[in-house]
Formats: C-alpha cells, sequence, structure tokens
C-alpha cells in the first residue's frame, strides 16, 4: 500500500502551518519498517500549499491519502484535533470559482483515469487565526503539536492493519514517545 502523507497550509501564516510542522516530525520520527523481507508499506511524507486541481501532481499513484490541515469553525479551539473521512465533505467548491474541494478534484482524476488514492482521512486542526502573518505556530498550537503527530501516527497504523489482514493491532509495533513541546 502506497501512502501519502500531506502537510499542508502555509507556515508564513502561523497557525495556518501547523500540517506543515506536523508532517516535517512524522517524517522524522516514522522508521522504515521491513517484513518479510519486502516492504510493508510505503509511506511518502509532503509538504505542500497547493490546492485544487493542482493536487492532482501529488496525490496521483497513492492509495490512501492522509491530509493534516488547518479549519476554521464558529468558536474555534486551537489545536482540537477532527478527524475527518470523505464523506464529511460537502461537494460546494470552494470560495473561488475556480477552487474545487480535494473530493472533488480526487473525483476528476478518478474521471481522466488517473491511480487517485481510495481511501482519504483528514486530521484537521482548528485554529482562531490562519490569516496572521507571520512565521512560527502560536503557543497553544505548539502545544497541541505532539497530539496532532500522534493522532497521524493512529492513522497511519490502522492504514496498515488494514492493508495486512493477517496483522492485527497487536501486532502493530510499538512508537517512541513524541517530542516534547519544549524540544521545539
Amino acid at each position: 500500500m502506497k501512502i501519502l502523507v500531506l502537510g499542508m497550509g502555509n507556515d508564513l501564516y502561523g497557525d495556518d502551518g501547523v500540517g506543515i510542522h506536523a508532517v516535517r516530525i512524522l517524517k522524522a520520527q516514522w522508521p522504515a519498517r521491513k517484513r518479510r523481507g519486502g516492504l510493508m508499506s510505503d509511506v511518502d511524507f509532503e509538504e505542500c500549499a497547493l490546492s485544487g486541481i493542482a493536487l492532482l501532481d501529488v496525490i496521483g499513484g497513492y492509495d490512501a491519502l492522509v491530509i493534516i490541515d488547518t479549519i476554521t469553525k464558529p468558536r474555534p479551539v486551537t489545536g482540537r484535533i477532527r478527524v475527518l473521512e470523505a464523506s464529511a465533505f460537502r461537494d460546494v467548491p470552494g470560495p473561488s470559482p475556480h477552487y474545487v474541494s480535494v473530493p472533488q478534484t480526487m473525483d476528476i482524476g478518478r474521471q481522466l483515469g488517473l491511480k487517485i488514492p481510495r481511501q482519504l482521512k483528514v486530521v484537521a486542526v482548528e485554529a482562531k487565526d490562519i490569516y496572521h502573518l507571520g512565521e512560527g505556530l502560536s503557543p497553544r498550537m505548539k502545544a497541541a503539536l505532539p497530539g496532532i503527530v500522534n493522532r497521524a501516527k493512529k492513522i497511519l497504523r490502522d492504514l496498515e492493519i488494514q492493508a495486512d489482514p493477517e496483522r492485527t493491532p497487536a501486532d502493530a509495533p510499538r512508537r517512541s514517545p513524541l517530542l516534547s513541546t519544549k524540544s521545539l
């Protein structure tokens, strides 16, 4: 199974860059594991500021896609995590007629005959201010980062187990502890 973990956002806009920060940590922590002489799964980690149809160049060729990105909600709690499936997204365009959502982009890719991920999981992180120009995460988002990384790791382990029906959760290897927020 080929899995893409896509850290989305813009790290020049403060907390909007949390997906990028999370994917950097995941990439450094996720071990290259082998089983029975072959790769159990192939996981790639990418930072991305693209949206809409431009994502087809990034997501093509994968079986599963895990996105880490911010969401805006009424009365958001910075760092609160929600895991969303493809079915949770409405099929409506974004704020511009030139923009299409990730599920719409995936549908277009399938209609074009491209190999597009069959599974989509989104680690959606609430943020209060994603339009504040300035590098670095707010203190609250920094504090939430280990939990965001941990949630993404669980999704990756679940996808690996799903890909190998003989594997049970008890077979899943233990991970090293997450970085403390003091080391960030």
